[in-house]
């Protein structure tokens, strides 16, 4: 993969090397016609580049940029949805998950996971997984009284587990993406590959227009050298 930056930069460089060369052997030729019994009455030809337009199509190879996440936080949807999935699940699953009131949640062990949540959001590079993952969140169901605990079966960790997996995917749905910072593009030039044919493609479309620049040297009334750029 390559920098989309590094790739115009090399497309610059390899422009100005190239005029650089033309140049030179517009020089090189000039002394020839100097030294030439006839030519030297004639105008030595050298021909500018006064601007250099390219299309060039691309392959996207990755992206990487740092989001920014809003986590809102509302009781009864949060409710609303955690027991839809458990009303899922015992369906499916054939387990007897109760499903939970809005005054367990206002407990002390909740409310700590909530507000750690919302500490941490409207953070670049705060991603809602590892938030999420982050969170001991087994530990404070076991503190729910929602009589899922049947140590006589044996089922009891199989539906902690599974009422944790279900908070932890409701809690990921009340992220937000609110800002979005682009850090680099990392393009593939080689855009021939069969197997690339569901890649994000784009068209770039380059104009440079040729500048001159010169420098010249000269000592001022002091006698210190100076260096004076005029750009042409």
């Amino acid at each position: 993969m390559i920098k989309l930056s590094d790739y115009l930069d090399y497309l610059n460089n390899e422009i100005i090397q190239a005029r650089k060369r033309a140049d030179e052997n517009a020089i090189a030729i000039a002394k020839e016609y100097a030294k030439h019994e006839y030519l030297k009455y004639f105008t030595a030809p050298r021909y500018a580049l006064p601007s250099v337009k390219m299309e060039i199509p691309l392959k996207i190879a990755d992206i990487d940029a740092d989001e920014k996440y809003n986590f809102k936080m509302n009781e009864d949807q949060l409710i609303g949805e955690v027991n839809e999935r458990i009303r899922l699940v015992n369906r499916e699953k054939r387990m007897n998950i109760t499903e939970i009131s809005k005054k367990q949640i206002q407990s002390e062990d909740f409310r700590s996971i909530f507000k750690k949540l919302e500490s941490t959001d409207q953070k670049f590079g705060k991603l809602p997984t590892t938030e999420v993952v982050k969170l001991d969140l087994k530990s404070t169901i076991k503190t729910l009284n929602t009589g899922i605990f049947r140590p006589q079966d044996g089922t009891s960790d199989t539906e902690i587990n599974e009422l944790k997996e279900i908070f932890s995917s409701v809690l990921l749905n009340k992220y937000k993406l609110v800002n979005s910072k682009l850090n680099n593009i990392y393009i593939d030039p080689n855009t021939t590959s069969a197997e690339d044919k569901d890649k994000l493609f784009i068209n770039l479309q380059v104009s440079m227009e040729a500048e001159g620049i010169r420098i010249v040297s000269y000592k001022d009334k002091d006698g210190k050298e100076v260096e004076q750029i005029t750009f042409e």
